[in-house]
C-alpha cells in the first residue's frame, strides 16, 4: 500500500471533505482517504495503479485546486 498527500484549495468544511472522499474513493485502487479541513490536506492510501497525477486530476474534477 502506498500513500500520496496533497494540499487542495477549496476545502473549507465537512461537506467539502465528504466530496473529496467520495471523488477519490471512486478511483480504482484507492482504499482510504483522510481529509484535514484546517490544513487543506488530503492523504490517499492506494495501490500501485494510482499515481499522484491521478489523485490531482480527481481533485480537479471534483472542483478543488490541488497544489
Amino acid at each position: 500500500m502506498q500513500t500520496t498527500t496533497v494540499t487542495a484549495g477549496g476545502i473549507v468544511c465537512g461537506g467539502c471533505a465528504n466530496s473529496v472522499k467520495k471523488a477519490l474513493l471512486a478511483v480504482p485502487g484507492v482504499s482510504d482517504v483522510t481529509v484535514e479541513v484546517g490544513e487543506k490536506r488530503v492523504t490517499v492510501s492506494h495501490d500501485e495503479r494510482v499515481t499522484r497525477t491521478i489523485v490531482i486530476d480527481s481533485l480537479k474534477s471534483a472542483g478543488f485546486q490541488p497544489a
